[in-house]
């Protein structure tokens, strides 16, 4: 369903989250294959990895590791998405913390692209 607007509408959509965690990989090794994939699907510069706290998926810092994975073959990270805030409140924002280290760290002095976090909340009604 999304390959649609990719295909037609891709120089004006800046990126593409793909939820990972609903692919339900549990190691580095599996989200770089599951990586991979999508970006064979999707721009694959545009594409952001995704973690969910506390969630499906991958979990913890092998989400880290992968991302060092993605760095190693190639892939540009150059943000990231995590749901939900909510659940990273018990733990201080860790993740959402570390995200932003792992892109500052990953990036030049001399040369730093647009980069973030984009948080997302689980809004109950």
């Amino acid at each position: 369903p999304l390959l649609y607007p990719i295909s037609n509408y891709g120089s004006v959509i800046d990126y593409v989250n793909h939820q990972f965690y609903t692919d339900k990989v549990g190691t580095p090794k599996g989200y770089l294959e599951a990586f991979r994939l999508r970006a064979e699907q999707f721009d694959r510069n545009k594409l952001l990895p995704s973690y969910e706290v506390n969630g499906r998926g991958i979990q913890g810092d092998a989400f880290f590791e992968a991302l060092d994975l993605l760095k190693e073959n190639g892939f540009e990270v150059n943000g990231e998405m995590i749901f939900s805030a909510d659940a990273s409140s018990t733990n201080n924002y860790y993740y959402e913390r570390k995200s932003q280290a792992f892109l500052l760290n990953s990036t030049s002095v001399w040369s730093i692209p647009s980069y973030f976090v984009l948080l997302s909340y689980d809004f109950k009604v």
